[in-house]
């Protein structure tokens, strides 16, 4: 197996397992409390990953360059595809059509990851930056809500409803 089938191979486990903990977390425990579970999960599992990018692989993190990286790394591992970034001022826009995470959850019919995908983020930026820093994010458009694409919006300041920071 040449490296960038390990990487396939790799990008499928990560992906199925944490649907399939999911799916039998809310078997278990309710849908509702497998979602709880699962944001906790990923803020945990996003902001020791940030800190292990800041300490190996991101010299001398600054914003919004490092996040943006990390954002792109964790986006390539985890198959997100039609990914597009703009910043305008302290806005960054991430508009995504087509993910292998929704795919997965759509086929379940459990809900959506919007709260998995604020917290993720959250987390990631306190790994890269430190605890205290504060990002908001805000998930304002979802495929599996049937949008056309999935948007999540994150800024050093608060948004306000126009999308623009306050």
């Amino acid at each position: 197996m040449d490296l960038k089938q390990m990487f396939e191979i790799a990008q499928f486990f990560v992906m199925r397992l944490d649907g399939a903990w999911f799916l039998a977390a809310a078997d278990r425990l309710g849908v509702q409390a497998a979602w709880e579970l699962d944001v906790e999960a990923w803020k945990r599992f996003s902001y020791v990953f940030g800190k292990r990018l800041a300490r190996d692989y991101l010299a001398e993190p600054t914003w919004p360059d490092a996040f943006l990286e990390a954002m792109a790394i964790m986006a390539r591992i985890l198959k997100t595809e039609g990914r597009e970034v703009t910043v305008n001022g302290d806005l960054i826009t991430i508009r995504v059509t087509d993910c292998e995470t929704q795919r997965m959850i759509a086929q379940a019919g459990v809900a959506d990851c919007g709260i998995a995908t604020v917290a993720s983020y959250q987390g990631l930026a306190k790994g890269l930056f430190g605890r205290d820093l504060e990002i908001y994010v805000e998930h304002t458009k979802n495929l599996n809500q049937g949008d056309d694409y999935c948007e999540v919006l994150v800024s050093r300041e608060p948004i306000n409803q126009t999308d623009e920071p306050v």
